[in-house]
């Protein structure tokens, strides 16, 4: 291979190259308990340019260390000071950072530029948590897309994700002064609002994974799909339980919990009476089911002239319509229970985003991925959802 056309980077990349196919094809030998003469000759040829590549970027360093000891003398004779090379900044927006951390999490060699970026964003106050690492903005973009399709309220409610801790006035009521008709030229009485504060300090969501040594030979871009799919899946499931647990533990329960007139049925008056006694609407009136709630339950209702009640959705995002409201799927909601109400008056806040730390254990010849977030969430007005649940038999 001709190294002169390539530049470091490049050199780089290819030396990880052949040092994750020397993995996989060591693996596979272990695996069938022998090595094949085909394989020893590929094994003895990767080596050979991975050495032949180490002698390069020797040799290169050794070229750039002469010219920089070269302009230092003649500065010295000349009295100049040599022109610093300004220091890069690098952000969890940076393709080296993204490349880095994924090369981290595999134990794999970097470059002198995903080095520079992990240290940089490491000591840059992008993250504090010692041997943690914050996800790439890409990674984070594509599991908070896929957190959304899987769990829909999530992606309903007010989401901030501040990374720190976050204080809220919560308005319990307006003693005095609330808007209302008044005489011509006279003046409405001074407001007087009841609020409480929330403090949104989070609480701790964590998934790990393990994986073998032989699994962490795959390739970048099949770790990093293998990676965003298990933390969005996992880490959502239980950021949308935990919403879900907040409503239904602190919505007016005395007042917005509807069941059904009839045993193992929804009817029109019963979606109707439970509409009724929401209050305090912030965005879109929103039904949320669990799969099988919806399909057993309310696509096949029908008016007293057999017309049918749902109406299907031909677009993405929700099952359909129920009087006006979409209908989504959640699976966080318990069966045989419908949660109805405007999710934007739920406030969450994301303390800490996702981010992913890693482990060998040595002995079982795992590594072990650890997803971690900090979350919290407040229901602001607990007359804004309520709960239609079926009626047994």
């Amino acid at each position: 291979m001709n190294f002169s056309e390539m530049n470091g980077e490049q050199l780089e990349a290819r030396k990880a190259e052949l040092l994750a196919g020397l993995k996989d094809m060591a693996a596979r030998s272990a695996a069938e308990a022998e090595c094949r003469g085909e394989d020893i000759a590929e094994m003895e040829s990767r080596k050979a340019e991975i050495e032949a590549i180490d002698e390069e970027l020797e040799r290169r360093r050794a070229a750039a260390d002469a010219e920089a000891r070269q302009a230092e003398e003649a500065a010295r004779m000349t009295g100049k000071k040599p022109i610093e090379e300004e220091k890069r900044m690098y952000s969890i927006e940076s393709p080296e950072y993204r490349s880095g951390f994924l090369k981290t999490m595999l134990d794999q060699e970097m470059n002198a530029e995903e080095r520079d970026a992990v240290n940089y964003v490491a000591t840059t106050g992008d993250t504090t948590h010692g041997a943690a690492y914050v996800l790439p903005r890409e990674m984070l973009n594509q599991i908070w897309d896929l957190i959304d399709d899987q769990h829909s309220i999530l992606g309903d409610i007010t989401l901030y994700r501040t990374g720190t801790i976050l204080e809220i006035a919560k308005r319990t009521g307006i003693s005095q002064g609330d808007a209302a008709s008044v005489n011509e030229n006279a003046a409405n009485d001074d407001e007087i609002n009841e609020f409480v504060k929330v403090t949104l300090t989070g609480k701790d969501f964590s998934k790990h994974v393990d994986i073998s040594y032989a699994m962490a030979a795959m390739s970048i871009d099949a770790f990093e799909s293998f990676l965003v799919s298990e933390i969005a899946e996992r880490m959502g499931a239980a950021l949308a339980n935990d919403v879900i647990a907040e409503v239904t533990g602190s919505y007016d329960s005395a007042n917005n919990a509807v069941t059904t007139a009839s045993a193992n049925k929804i009817a029109f008056t019963d979606v109707a009476a439970a509409l009724a006694v929401l209050k305090n609407a912030r965005g879109r009136c929103t039904v949320y089911a669990s799969h099988a709630t919806i399909y057993n339950y309310l696509v096949g209702m029908v008016d007293t002239t057999g017309r049918p009640i749902f109406q299907v959705n031909a677009q993405e995002g929700a099952e359909g319509y129920l009087v006006g409201c979409p209908v989504k799927v959640e699976d966080g909601v318990s069966g045989n229970k419908l949660l109805i109400g405007y999710p934007a008056q739920v406030v969450g806040n994301m303390v800490q985003d996702i981010m992913v730390e890693s482990e060998k254990d040595i002995k079982k010849h795992v590594i072990t991925y650890a997803g971690y977030a900090r979350f919290e969430c407040e229901l602001m007005a607990p007359k804004a959802f309520a709960t239609l649940t079926v009626s047994p038999s």
